[in-house]
């Protein structure tokens, strides 16, 4: 093999690197600054793209539950909670509409009962939660060093 083979096969790596996909990438995150969408959205969506180009399911989630823990629930956010909120809402009607299944046993109605009454605790939770948030007036703000 000849020097100058030697030498362009070492270069096609860099010649082929996916270069646009980086780009499409910066160019969602700045479309996504200019539309105003929140911090936390912006993150979420960068995780849902690395869950699909690492092949590592259950990652976007991961970094969603992370989110809504740290910056919701510790930080006092708004924006996650209200997420949340909204998560525990829809599966109430889910599990209220299971209840209504005549199949479950009398001791399966117990548990989907003593579900729906958590969740409707967890909602109130939310709520007072989010309107203390909203009265201190936190949201998500980037500090520039």
């Amino acid at each position: 093999m000849s020097e100058e083979t030697a030498e362009k096969k070492e270069l096609d790596p860099l010649i082929t690197q996916p270069h646009g996909v980086e780009q499409q990438a910066k160019m969602e995150i700045v479309n996504m600054i200019h539309s105003g969408e929140s911090p936390f959205d912006i993150i979420y969506h960068m995780a849902k793209r690395l869950e699909k180009s690492s092949g590592e399911p259950g990652y976007a989630q991961y970094v969603e539950d992370q989110i809504r823990a740290v910056y919701g629930f510790a930080l006092q956010h708004v924006k996650p909670m209200r997420d949340e909120l909204r998560d525990v809402e829809e599966r109430l009607e889910r599990i209220k509409k299971s209840y209504e299944n005549p199949e479950f046993t009398e001791e399966e109605h117990i548990r989907i009962g003593f579900a729906i009454e958590r969740h409707k605790k967890n909602i109130e939770r939310l709520k007072i939660m989010i309107q203390k948030a909203e009265a201190d007036g936190e949201d998500a703000t980037i500090q520039k060093n």
